[in-house]
């Protein structure tokens, strides 16, 4: 099954700024005593074999322990409510890992799936500021961090990433989480945050 997808994506992890899974390949524990961050993506442009998924969003939540390297993750999956059946499919086969490319990666990560729901998700971008809500389960909101001399946000490089090998740096404006039926719930306001564009591809 041939598949491609492209577009933009952001994170807010519960680490302080900066994350050390970062700085060291996942190989050093979180701040925390597990590490729980949304990874929140838009498709600017996709396929799934003939399916096209132009325009959607999904979000992975994931909470695993503070070594992420190690495996164990818990996650839960939102699929934007606009997708048709055959789409709704064909995001959840391409997280899957089932067919290549990144998400097989993060599948040998993965211990246990909470769930799938289908949900209104929306997805903005002003400047440095990166916005994404489903209404009653999360509010995530981050911004780029500059220095005083310039506009572009601050960026760590050649590290290793499921959506590239450089980042811009930023901080959460506000970071709220909580799904009862999954048995998530996490705040992350103020703390580490991610963004860039990223295009993943298998088959």
């Amino acid at each position: 099954m041939a598949w491609n997808i492209e577009g933009e994506y952001f994170e807010n992890c519960n680490c302080e700024i900066l994350c050390p899974c970062l700085t060291s390949s996942m190989q050093a524990p979180a701040d925390e005593e597990r590490c729980q961050v949304p990874m929140i993506c838009h498709i600017r442009k996709g396929a799934f074999n003939d399916v096209t998924l132009d325009g959607l969003n999904f979000v992975m939540m994931i909470d695993s322990p503070a070594i992420m390297s190690e495996g164990g993750w818990r996650t839960a999956l939102y699929v934007d409510e606009r997708a048709n059946p055959a789409q709704r499919d064909a995001i959840q086969e391409i997280l899957s890992g089932a067919h290549g490319g990144v998400p097989a990666m993060l599948n040998g990560l993965i211990g246990e799936r909470a769930g799938v729901k289908f949900v209104p998700i929306s997805f903005e971008v002003d400047g440095l500021r990166w916005r994404s809500g489903i209404p009653g389960i999360m509010t995530f909101e981050i911004e780029g961090i500059t220095t005083p001399d310039s506009e572009q946000a601050m960026e760590i490089s050649n590290i290793h990433h499921p959506m590239g090998d450089s980042l811009p740096i930023a901080k959460s404006l506000k970071g709220d989480y909580l799904d009862t039926d999954f048995g998530f719930e996490f705040h992350n306001t103020g703390r580490n945050g991610h963004y860039r564009a990223f295009s993943w591809q298998g088959g």
